[in-house]
């Protein structure tokens, strides 16, 4: 929030973190170290979000930034932003995007999302090199630095990389909601019990339990196809 204040960091879910009226509070910690934060936050509507990051602090370092000054060429900085994207996709997943061009990548990535200057990351690359190769406007740069850094400092967490990825594809992760800087928000799942199972398999809601079962296969394939290390998942959509 302190780097919000000072517009060094950016996201859609600031300013309910962050304001004095503030529409997400604490309610639980789950998990709280230097390699892991799981808060459990209460929402005005009586309902729970869970924050999340694998990283305690956003330490503004070069660690953490994609650009240490403000960018100076909006084309050059987008290539350089989609090429960290695929070689993270390539290091974290295992995964080479083929037939698919970067750009491509950035807006299915992104495009539910509400980032600040989507005019410019959604975009055909083409189309942003003629419209912003000639053009440099301070503010605008400094706004698309702030957003690029913040975007790096999540693309570079595993986990939501890899809920971003596959949401789109197989509708099975935890919806993200939302960030601010290195921090996301995300649906809250609460855990079957016992009696939840047994009364879901007597139900009659079978469509819906093959379609959900379908997709479970699936995304496990995908994970042993795409992936090049095992992976445990406990969050998925129930």
């Amino acid at each position: 929030c302190e780097l919000y204040s000072l517009g060094q960091v950016s996201g859609s879910h600031c300013s309910s973190l962050c304001n004095i009226n503030a529409t997400l509070t604490l309610a639980q910690c789950l998990s709280l170290s230097q390699s892991k934060i799981v808060l459990l936050m209460s929402t005005n509507s009586s309902s729970y979000v869970v924050l999340k990051s694998t990283r305690r602090s956003f330490d503004y370092d070069s660690r953490d930034l994609l650009f240490q000054e403000t960018i100076v060429s909006i084309p050059s900085a987008l290539l350089r932003f989609y090429d960290i994207i695929n070689s993270t996709l390539e290091r974290h997943m295992g995964i080479q995007v083929e037939n698919l061009k970067n750009e491509d990548l950035i807006r299915r990535l992104f495009r539910h999302d509400y980032i600040e200057n989507p005019s410019i990351l959604l975009e055909k690359f083409e189309e942003v090199k003629v419209n912003y190769n000639d053009y440099y406007e301070h503010n605008l740069a400094l706004s698309l630095t702030t957003e690029l850094n913040t975007l790096f400092s999540l693309i570079t967490q595993h986990e939501f990389l890899l809920s971003h990825y596959y949401r789109s594809k197989l509708e099975l992760m935890p919806k993200i909601i939302g960030w601010c800087g290195h921090v996301y928000l995300t649906e809250h799942l609460t855990p079957l019990n016992h009696p939840m199972i047994e009364e879901q398999l007597y139900s009659d809601a079978w469509i819906p339990k093959a379609w959900l079962t379908n997709r479970l296969l699936q995304l496990v394939d995908s994970f042993d196809n795409e992936l090049h290390a095992p992976l445990q998942l406990c969050d998925l959509r129930k």
